[in-house]
């Protein structure tokens, strides 16, 4: 990918008025190109970062933004077009999109025929909240318009007190309190770690220095996830960090009963440095007790690096086996996930790579892995991203979706035309593989309609309208400064078929997006969604966002599962139920996406009706429990072994729970 176009073209103009100002000796451009051209090369430093070494040459994209408004807004009719959207891009990243606006729309008039200058016009108008019709008829885009949307989003980052200003990475819902409530980690590169505790009245407090929660090498972290790997029944927090910047690490900290967090990595036996990008978990050898998948290699251009495989002592240790396990291929792994795709009962491992495409190793049952990509069907040299299982179509097998990354010079103007139309030459597609039960799958992206251009950097799926099918989003971005893109919510019909309604639903938003995680937070019965977003230079920090679920008036039920002979989290459950004259199927996931784990209680969609006839659990221990007529609207609780289930709470749509 080429970071430096926005220096290269926009600023070109903006450099010979800033720079000159800084370094009045030498060549405008050269000025700005090599700000301090002096810094060591990222090849000379022990632990290559290759955002702070273009930080310290560039000073946009270390966010001197202050600095460069205070020379560039006088001089804007000197540089006429590019200088006043080189502000408008600044108000952009500051977060002050009124602002922005009237530099956005002087970029227009100066230079009508600049598709960028218009779509900055158009997002910072849309991020501000007002039509697209206030902007001038000659300036608007015909941009395709949003499928109509059942459900809608409400953004109330700020009332719930959520919002965070980072280079957001990796999120993950989960109670940690053992309080009902679901909280949330959030990640962020070179920042602190950030816990948001739910109070129950929609708003959350960030506890993580109160909690113990603490980084003392300061590199901040990319995955970051919930899981309770000891059985005790209280949620611990794992983070990787460094993917991109290298001189990474590991983190895990132990819950001591939901008081406070203490770091064991070392303890653990996970001290050992790793470049570490996503990472999951699961029970691969079925002992009860959940072990460690992490995505490394982002950082070496020259074959990567291969997964690493923590398996699980059970005394609170962790032991690296991915060698003997068969888990040998190198590549820049990016992310993965654990799914039993051809059911046999053991958990098999879907990661994505960079340079090489998706991968998926099969679990043959002896602690041994085999590549099974080509017999399966899923091998391409895409760029992939970040992984998920679904079953979208409701067949009981599990399918997949790879979110991918456009290789090669991309341009914001690349972006800007290809979301004017409504299709893609296939390099450019996502990728949606259809299980076909026989241990293959097809590639259905094209049919399935999810065919536009995407710089994908993350992925969620799940049920935001209570039909009964999973919707599919994906986090896009680029580290251009200028870069806004916005973001898909791929409806599912039911029938195979997907179309945006993101817009329509209420997600609008440009910036980058790296994680993405769902829970219904608020018991409302519907799935929400929190962003973290931000991107690669300190420059493109952006502000977390969650959107609350207002409802499509389905019904729903949400099942808290709890493993006895099983992982406590259920991870690897599948459950199926029937409701009315179909069966829907959920399996409970270990992480997904970018290093990011959804709430673990199952959420189904019931669609209108309003009891599930028939309850059926298959816990990774091999043990089937049934249950019968059990109404929806309610949250409920099964735990393995058990003949009876519990009820939680009640669903109040439209409500926060007193």
């Amino acid at each position: 990918m080429n970071r430096r176009d926005f220096v290269k073209d926009a600023l070109f103009g903006a450099a010979a008025i800033w720079c000159p100002c800084l370094f009045p000796d030498r060549d405008p451009l050269e000025r700005f190109l090599d700000f301090q051209h002096d810094i060591p090369h990222p090849a000379q430093l022990r632990y290559p970062d290759l955002a702070q070494y273009e930080e310290a040459k560039h000073p946009l994209f270390a966010g001197r933004f202050d600095e460069a408004l205070k020379t560039l807004i006088p001089a804007v009719k000197e540089r006429p077009g590019v200088v006043p959207y080189v502000i408008a891009t600044i108000y952009l990243r500051k977060e002050r999109y009124t602002e922005g606006i009237p530099y956005a729309l002087q970029a227009c008039r100066d230079t009508p025929d600049d598709i960028r200058y218009r779509w900055m016009l158009r997002t910072l108008t849309l991020h501000a909240g007002q039509p697209d019709s206030s902007i001038p008829k000659e300036f608007r885009l015909k941009v395709p318009p949003s499928s109509p949307s059942a459900f809608h989003f409400r953004d109330v980052t700020d009332a719930s007190g959520t919002l965070r200003l980072a280079l957001g990475r990796g999120a993950a819902w989960g109670d940690f309190d053992n309080d009902g409530y679901e909280d949330i980690i959030v990640g962020a590169e070179r920042a602190p770690f950030c816990l948001f505790r739910n109070r129950g009245d929609g708003t959350f407090q960030d506890v993580a220095d109160k909690m113990g929660l603490t980084d003392p090498v300061g590199l901040g972290c990319y995955a970051a996830q919930f899981i309770d790997y000891c059985n005790d029944g209280f949620q611990d927090i794992f983070l990787t960090s460094n993917g991109w910047g290298g001189g990474g690490r590991l983190f895990l900290f132990h819950n001591e009963g939901g008081k406070r967090f203490v770091d064991v990595t070392e303890s653990a036996g996970l001290a050992v440095p790793v470049n570490a990008f996503g990472s999951s978990w699961a029970d691969y050898d079925n002992d009860g007790r959940v072990d460690l998948a992490v995505a490394t290699g982002i950082i070496d251009p020259e074959g990567g690096d291969r997964i690493r495989l923590y398996h699980n002592e059970g005394n609170g240790k962790f032991r690296e086996v991915g060698e003997q396990a068969g888990l040998t291929q190198k590549a820049r792994w990016i992310s993965l996930t654990w799914g039993d795709y051809d059911a046999d009962g053991r958990q098999d491992l879907l990661a994505t790579s960079y340079d090489a495409g998706p991968f998926l190793f099969r679990n043959l049952g002896n602690g041994h892995f085999e590549d099974v990509s080509v017999r399966a069907g899923i091998r391409t040299q895409i760029a992939a991203y970040t992984p998920v299982f679904l079953d979208y179509d409701n067949d009981g097998n599990l399918d997949l979706f790879v979110c991918t990354y456009p290789g090669g010079d991309l341009t914001v103007k690349d972006m800007i035309e290809a979301k004017m139309r409504s299709a893609a030459v296939p390099a450019q597609r996502q990728l949606l593989f259809r299980n076909n039960g026989d241990g293959t799958f097809r590639n259905v992206t094209e049919e399935a309609g999810i065919i536009g251009w995407y710089g994908g950097m993350s992925t969620q799926a799940g049920d935001f309208d209570n039909d009964g099918f999973d919707e599919i989003t994906i986090g896009t971005g680029n580290p251009e400064l200028d870069w806004a893109e916005p973001k898909p919510l791929f409806h599912n019909d039911g029938k195979g078929h997907f179309t945006d309604i993101a817009e329509s639903a209420g997600l609008i938003h440009f910036g980058m997006l790296h994680g993405t995680t769902l829970a219904d937070y608020d018991d409302s019965g519907n799935l929400s969604l929190f962003g973290s977003f931000g991107g690669f230079y300190w420059g493109t920090r952006e502000t977390s966002r969650l959107y609350r679920n207002l409802g499509s008036g389905n019904n729903s039920l949400e099942i808290r599962l709890v493993g006895t002979r099983s992982n406590r989290d259920a991870i690897g459950a599948k459950v199926s139920a029937i409701a009315g004259q179909r069966r829907i199927f959920k399996w409970v996931n270990g992480g997904n996406g970018f290093g990011c784990n959804n709430s673990r209680i199952v959420h189904l969609g019931l669609g209108r009706e309003k009891q599930m006839n028939e309850l059926q659990i298959d816990w990774p221990s091999g043990l089937r429990q049934s249950f019968q007529s059990i109404s929806a609207g309610q949250r409920i609780e099964i735990v393995e072994g058990k003949g009876s289930l519990r009820s939680l709470i009640k669903f109040h749509p439209g409500l926060i729970r007193p």
